[in-house]
């Protein structure tokens, strides 16, 4: 028999799945802000910091510490939705 031409019906995402895709939205939006922004103005950042031109600061040594809090801030909190997940017993 040739198959159905329709598509069948994907099943609902789970609340855990639907958290999951928040989270990574808004860090993201993080992520996007954290790069763009900085870069945007740096010309405008002219004072120094820590004896560095403060946009040059801000690249070299900001941004890649606000991607590592951000990698962890999204660990942490998987983290705790797996546990929560697995004491509830909600299907991942």
């Amino acid at each position: 028999m040739p198959e159905s031409r329709l598509t069948p019906s994907q099943p609902a995402p789970t609340p855990y799945w639907r958290r999951n895709l928040r989270l990574i939205l808004l860090l993201l939006v993080v992520w996007a802000a954290l790069t763009f922004v900085p870069s945007f103005f740096a010309r405008s950042l002219t004072f120094d910091f820590i004896g560095w031109p403060f946009a040059f600061w801000m690249a070299a040594y900001g941004a890649p510490l606000a991607y590592l809090i951000i990698i962890a801030v999204y660990a942490r909190v998987m983290n705790r939705a797996d546990e929560r997940a697995e004491e509830t017993g909600e299907q991942r």
